[in-house]
């Protein structure tokens, strides 16, 4: 927008015919563009809680609180207050993942890509690690398993087929070069139908070290909370053996980008002790919100963690929010309003299978197209992202926070004027 409103102005200063209206309105945009930030905050009204594109997990309040007071002055980021000496960044976090996962050791990196290749070039650097032809994936921005193993000097071994893997396949892979046997989530897709694939934990009886890439990486047992899900949660891996795993801090955990491996102390000092992971650190401010964020999971305070809530709330409690939502924007004379249900996406690589279902106030105008009216809203401040269906524009209040209303009617009435 930046650019092309830029040019567009260029084009009219060096005398191109444009009405004066025209000019007025790209030298008004121009002065905004100039005058506000280009990362912003945006309104959620697609459904997908862990939208990628939007920034994933939002946090808690308390949460983005603490790492406010933490930005804002100097902290004991790498000080120990008891000994008077210098510290381990890590400090802050090791105890409290430990308690809640029961890992004997853990590493945190700044997100779960780098996690993966920490632990390949630290375990398996120039030797060879098997993994199934069904989750050799690819994931958003063209990240694919193959490509980091190579880079971290890994060798790919793939067994099994696409739909099937057993246990066979993998111990007829195993030789003298394996270093490593792994499992990857497969995030952003799920298979049905004729599959066959390998638990973790059945990896176990090779003797072997088994590595699980989780992906999302989840705090609790989603199934027992209500989410129809397999879905494991690190502190299950970790009981059921696996040596070592990892998973990100800002999926189904609900806090900042970060990648969390947790695992056997053995193999989880190797990746510590790896001169790479200096250069995949995490920054202070995403200390403090990982560590916050898990202080509310120590006090059973995670409904306070907004990914959480927003997979957790009920249809009848979506419904009583699009009611209030339709009624405010019912007050419009050009805007055709019903609410109805449909389903939500977690989305971020997370629960694939998983629908959820929400409520969604849907939206026509009488004058403008409804691509018209969602371009609108996106260029709206703040910006609103919906959805659109069947020439109606979907307003899912499952992402919506009850202080987003009166910015989403401002934008509606905007159109009015």
């Amino acid at each position: 927008l930046y650019r092309r409103s830029w040019k567009r102005l260029t084009t009219l200063i060096q005398g191109r015919r444009q009405s004066l209206e025209d000019l007025r309105s790209l030298i008004e945009a121009r002065i905004r563009e100039l005058s506000s930030t280009s990362l912003r905050r945006v309104i959620n009204a697609t459904g997908v809680v862990i939208n990628t594109n939007l920034g994933r997990s939002p946090l808690a309040e308390e949460v983005a609180e603490f790492i406010k007071e933490v930005a804002m002055g100097y902290s004991n980021l790498e000080y120990d207050l008891y000994e008077g000496r210098r510290g381990s960044r890590l400090s802050h976090l090791e105890g409290l993942l430990k308690d809640l996962t029961g890992a004997e050791a853990v590493h945190v990196v700044n997100n779960n890509a780098g996690a993966v290749y920490l632990v390949l070039n630290s375990l398996a650097c120039g030797k060879e690690v098997v993994v199934s032809r069904g989750e050799l994936v690819e994931i958003g921005g063209s990240f694919r398993i193959p490509d980091i193993m190579r880079a971290s000097g890994a060798r790919l071994v793939e067994v099994g087929t696409t739909n099937r893997t057993r246990l066979s396949d993998y111990e007829k892979a195993i030789g003298p070069d394996t270093a490593l046997l792994m499992k990857v989530h497969r995030s952003n897709f799920y298979m049905e139908g004729f599959v066959e694939e390998v638990q973790p934990e059945d990896l176990l009886s090779s003797g072997l070290p088994v590595y699980y890439d989780m992906g999302s990486g989840s705090l609790l047992n989603l199934k027992e909370l209500g989410i129809k899900t397999e879905e494991p949660s690190f502190s299950e891996c970790i009981k059921k053996g696996i040596h070592i795993v990892s998973g990100s801090g800002d999926k189904l955990l609900g806090g900042p980008q970060a990648g969390i491996i947790l695992g056997k102390k053995e193999h989880v000092e190797k990746v510590r002790k790896n001169p790479m992971s200096r250069a995949l650190r995490i920054d202070k401010l995403t200390l403090a919100g990982l560590e916050m964020t898990l202080r509310l999971y120590m006090r059973g305070e995670y409904t306070k963690i907004p990914t959480l809530r927003m997979l957790l709330s009920s249809p009848e409690e979506l419904r009583k929010k699009a009611i209030a939502l339709a009624r405010r924007l019912r007050k419009l004379r050009r805007l055709k309003v019903a609410v109805l249900k449909d389903f939500s996406r977690c989305g971020g690589g997370a629960l694939p299978e998983l629908l959820l279902e929400t409520y969604c106030v849907a939206v026509r105008h009488q004058v403008l197209s409804t691509p018209e009216l969602e371009k609108r809203l996106r260029g709206s401040e703040p910006p609103v992202v919906a959805r659109l269906k069947e020439d109606m524009l979907l307003l899912d209040v499952r992402t919506l926070q009850e202080r987003d209303f009166p910015d989403i009617v401002r934008a509606f009435e905007r159109m009015e004027e």
